[in-house]
C-alpha cells in the first residue's frame, strides 16, 4: 500500500527524471543511483535485526508533510524541488514501518538517492562559470610551467598558434557531479575505515574533479600547439571526456591508499613476556595436585 502511494505520487517525477537523464549527459549516472543505494542496504544487512524493527508514529507527520509539499510543487511545475521530496518521503516511510533501528540501517542508501536529483539550472550555471575560471587559470599555469606559451583571456586560452575555449560544457561540472556521487558512495561503503578517512574521501570530489579537468585541458592544449587542432578537438570533445572518469577513479584509489598509510589502525597484540615463565603456586587454602607417580612437595 505504501509503495503504491509513492508510485502514484511520484510517477510524473520518475518520468521527468528519466527524460532528464536521457537529454542531459551530465546526469547519466542517475540511472545507476537507485541500484547503488540498494547495494548499500544489502552490504549493511548485518546491521538489520528483524526482531528490533518497531514502527514509529513519528514517520506519520513526515510522510504527510512531504506528500503535501510534493503535491504543491507538482501543481507549480517545480519538478526539481518535487523530486527532492522523494528522499524525505522514503525516510519517513522507513521510520513509520521500522522505527529508529531501520533508519540507522537504511540512512546511507536513502541519503545517496539525493544524487538522482539534478542541480537546479540557476545554481548549475553559477557553479559552471566558477569551474570555467578555475580550470582556465590552473591550466594556463601548468602550460607555462611546461614551457608552452599560454595566456588566459577570460575563458579562452591563447596559444602561439591557436586559441582554445573552455566552454561551459567543458567546465568540469559533469565530472564534479559524477565524481561527487562516486566519492560519497565510496565513503559510505568504507564503513569499517577510520571516520577521518571517510570524511576526507567524501570531500575530495571537488579537487580531484578539477585536477582531472585541468589534465584534460592541458593535454588538449599541448596537442593544439604541437600536433594538430583536428586531433586536439577530437581529444577534447570525445576521448578526453571518457578518460576523465578513469583518471579521477585512479586519483581516488591513490588517495585512499595514502590515507590508509597515514591513519593506521593499531592491531591489538598480546604483550611480550620477558624472562622465564614461573608456574603459579597454590593460593592459601588451595590443595596442591600431585601428578600420577609423582611425590608431594613438602
Amino acid at each position: 500500500m505504501l509503495l503504491l502511494l509513492v508510485i502514484v505520487l511520484y510517477y510524473v517525477s520518475f518520468r521527468w527524471l528519466l527524460d532528464y537523464y536521457w537529454s542531459y549527459r551530465d546526469y547519466v549516472h542517475g540511472y545507476l543511483v537507485p541500484f547503488f543505494s540498494a547495494w548499500l542496504l544489502w552490504d549493511r544487512r548485518d546491521m538489520l535485526k528483524l526482531d528490533e524493527l518497531k514502527g514509529s508514529f513519528w514517520g506519520v507527520p513526515i510522510v504527510i508533510a512531504t506528500a503535501v509539499c510534493a503535491i504543491y510543487f507538482d501543481y507549480e511545475f517545480r519538478h526539481v524541488i518535487k523530486a527532492f521530496t522523494l528522499v524525505p518521503m522514503i525516510g519517513g516511510l522507513v521510520l513509520l514501518v521500522g522505527g529508529g533501528h531501520a533508519i540507522r540501517w537504511a540512512w546511507p542508501g536513502i541519503a545517496f538517492l539525493s544524487f538522482m536529483i539534478p542541480i537546479p539550472g540557476r545554481y548549475s550555471s553559477l557553479l559552471s562559470q566558477e569551474l570555467q575560471k578555475i580550470g582556465t587559470s590552473i591550466s594556463v599555469f601548468v602550460l607555462q610551467t611546461l614551457g608552452i606559451p599560454a595566456v588566459a583571456e577570460g575563458n579562452i586560452i591563447q596559444l602561439t598558434k591557436s586559441r582554445l575555449g573552455v566552454v561551459e560544457a567543458c567546465s568540469g561540472i559533469r565530472m564534479l557531479v559524477l565524481f561527487f556521487a562516486a566519492s560519497v558512495g565510496a565513503a559510505l561503503y568504507l564503513r569499517h575505515r577510520d571516520p577521518i578517512v571517510r570524511i576526507v574521501i567524501g570531500l575530495s570530489a571537488p579537487p580531484i574533479a578539477i585536477i582531472a579537468n585541468v589534465a584534460r585541458i592541458t593535454i588538449t592544449a599541448f596537442l593544439y600547439e604541437n600536433v594538430s587542432e583536428e586531433l586536439g578537438e577530437k581529444i577534447f570533445h570525445d576521448l578526453a571526456g571518457w578518460l576523465m572518469m578513469p583518471i579521477a577513479i585512479a586519483l581516488l584509489w591513490l588517495e585512499t591508499a595514502l590515507l590508509d598509510r597515514l591513519f593506521v589502525v593499531p592491531e591489538h597484540e598480546a604483550p611480550l613476556a620477558f624472562g622465564a615463565v614461573v608456574p603459579r603456586g597454590p593460593e592459601p587454602g588451595e590443595e596442591r595436585t600431585v601428578p600420577p607417580g609423582g611425590t608431594r612437595a613438602p
